[in-house]
C-alpha cells in the first residue's frame, strides 16, 4: 500500500471531525417536537465527542511540526437545517458509515507513523460507537396504542 503524508491524512481526519454533520447540526439544530429528545441529545453528544477528537488530532498535528488546515462545512449541509430530526438521523448514519470507511483506509496508510496511526485508531473506535448509537436511534420505537 502506498504511503501518504501522515500530516495530510491527520488534517483530513481533523476536518472530517470538526466539519461533520453532527457538528453542523449542533449550530443549526434540526426540528424536533421535543427539544430534549433522545435523538437531539445523541447528536449533541456525538458533536461534543467529535470536537474533543478534532482537538486531539490537532494536537498530534502540531506535535509533529504540522499546521492545522482551515476547513469549511460542506455546502450541501445548508440544505439540511430546519428539517426533521427523523429525516436527518439516517443522513447522519450514512455519513458516519462513510467516515468509518475513510478512517479504516487512513489507518492502513499510517502503518509507519505510530502516533498518527494511534489517534486514527482511537477516532475509528469512537466513530463505530457513534454509529452504534445512530443505529439504535434508527430502530422503530415500540408504542402502545391507546
Amino acid at each position: 500500500m502506498a504511503q501518504s503524508d501522515p500530516l495530510a491524512i491527520l488534517n483530513r481526519l481533523q476536518a472530517m471531525h470538526v466539519r461533520s454533520l453532527p457538528m453542523y447540526l449542533a449550530s443549526a439544530p434540526p426540528w424536533s417536537p421535543d427539544p430534549n429528545s433522545a435523538e437531539l441529545t445523541a447528536l449533541r453528544h456525538i458533536a461534543e465527542d467529535q470536537q474533543l477528537m478534532a482537538d486531539r488530532i490537532s494536537s498530534v498535528i502540531l506535535e509533529h511540526g504540522g499546521t492545522v488546515a482551515a476547513s469549511e462545512f460542506p455546502m450541501e449541509f445548508t440544505d439540511l437545517h430546519d428539517l426533521s430530526i427523523d429525516f436527518l438521523i439516517p443522513q447522519v448514519r450514512r455519513r458516519q458509515e462513510e467516515e468509518i470507511d475513510y478512517l479504516r483506509s487512513s489507518i492502513e496508510r499510517l502503518q509507519n507513523a505510530p502516533a498518527p496511526r494511534a489517534i486514527a485508531e482511537e477516532a475509528l473506535g469512537a466513530a463505530i460507537a457513534h454509529l452504534d448509537t445512530l443505529k439504535e436511534l434508527s430502530r422503530p420505537k415500540l408504542g402502545i396504542a391507546g
